[in-house]
């Protein structure tokens, strides 16, 4: 008897049997985040007082809610900070704000006195990840680490974040500045590509952090296009929940306060590469308690400082001051596919093909004082990924576009 042969077909067969119990067990936890995920926002949308329900052109299911049903208990809507921001065009590079589908005036909005949220298309996502994964920027990230002298989470466990980025250490009270807004490549529906402002403060140990800008995932918007998002952590991405941290309106913290700029809206058009350039503007202040956002001129809510404070001192949390604000692009890397990521930053082109090419962020500012004053911006760039994605800075330029970088790359394509 053929003992070699024999061992060879019984290794095939332990081989099938491997391969049919893991897909076995991918269809049960499929099915598992899918009730979970499902129960999860349903719960959301049975606790909302909706008093109409709109669709864009776009296809986005909008919810309009009492602006005051956000609340609880005797606490009222907040008021923004005074004046704002002016969108400067560059005489040098022209490029023009792209403009968010709620703010054309023939599409359909709630009734007055409401404010929209968007309900999340569960029908067009996976469900090939949990509940926390969905809802988190970096899943399982117990603990943070030094990075290069700065403090980042930890990675999650089932793929790497990879970061072009720019960073100053300054105690701050908001920044603000103007992203290109490029539609990148995802080689993945859970792989993700954003470019972001980011504040942040570790006086307590944890991170804990006010981010937003725009950000491209197809698990967890249900389409292949870039979306607004904001982003917060109160314990250094540890966890994320009500009050704790998370994206967007999933989960709670955010108060809207605009009837037209929502986190989770589409705007358009994107830059064509080589051809016209669009970008979208943004602002965080500390003002009056509450850390404000403002989107293409428009203050559209705000996240409470006290959700930063728990147990600590006022004075040694976000919701007193930042003592870090950052500027980045960032790739979260799924490895559903073998190797390394061909997920694109910004538009793919690597930094030093400039403009009309490369993608950019420009009139980079922070806000000084507790008054509103802002100076320019002097971050140290760095990328977790040569190889993959690069940043190239031009801090304090003397030209139109104040402090700037251009950043990107292909990943590994």
């Amino acid at each position: 008897m053929d003992t070699t042969r024999s061992e060879s077909r019984d290794e095939r067969k332990e081989d099938v049997k491997g391969l049919e119990r893991k897909h076995r067990n991918l269809v049960l936890d499929e099915r598992k985040y899918e009730r979970e995920i499902r129960s999860y926002f349903e719960d959301r949308l049975a606790c909302m007082e909706i008093r109409a329900t709109t669709e864009t052109p776009r296809g986005q299911i909008i919810d309009w809610v009492p602006i005051e049903s956000q609340l609880t208990g005797k606490k009222r809507i907040a008021e923004p900070p005074p004046g704002g921001h002016s969108f400067v065009m560059s005489k040098q590079h022209p490029d023009k704000l792209g403009l968010f589908e709620l703010e054309d005036a023939r599409v359909a909005r709630g009734p007055s006195g409401t404010v929209p949220v968007l309900r999340k298309n569960l029908d067009e996502i996976r469900f090939s990840q949990p509940l926390r994964k969905l809802l988190g920027k970096y899943p399982y990230a117990g603990f943070e680490a030094p990075q290069a002298g700065r403090m980042q989470p930890a990675p999650s466990v089932d793929g790497p974040h990879w970061h072009a980025t720019t960073s100053q250490s300054v105690i701050c009270f908001g920044g603000e500045g103007v992203l290109s807004a490029f539609d990148p490549y995802c080689e993945n529906a859970d792989d993700f590509s954003l470019m972001q402002i980011a504040l942040s403060n570790g006086d307590t140990g944890k991170t804990q952090t006010v981010e937003a800008g725009w950000q491209e995932r197809k698990d967890s918007y249900g389409d292949w296009v870039p979306h607004l998002f904001l982003y917060y952590t109160t314990n250094g991405y540890a966890k994320d929940g009500d009050n704790v941290g998370g994206y967007n309106q999933d989960v709670d913290g955010w108060v809207q306060y605009d009837s037209a700029i929502h986190p989770g809206a589409i705007s358009s058009p994107n830059s064509t590469r080589g051809g016209d350039q669009f970008v979208m503007q943004i602002k965080y202040q500390l003002y009056r308690g509450n850390w404000w956002f403002m989107c293409n001129g428009r203050w559209i809510g705000y996240y409470p400082a006290s959700l930063f404070m728990g147990n600590q001192s006022t004075f040694t949390t976000l919701g007193d001051h930042a003592d870090t604000i950052m500027f980045y692009g960032e790739i979260y890397d799924s490895n559903e596919t073998p190797g390394k990521t061909k997920t694109d930053m910004g538009s793919g082109y690597w930094p030093e093909f400039g403009w009309k090419w490369a993608a950019y962020q420009r009139n980079l500012k922070f806000q000084s004082d507790r008054a509103g004053g802002l100076s320019d911006y002097d971050g140290m760039g760095w990328s977790t990924a040569l190889d993959m994605y690069d940043v190239e800075t031009h801090m304090l330029s003397g030209t139109d576009w104040g402090s700037y970088f251009w950043l990107g790359g292909p990943g590994a394509g």
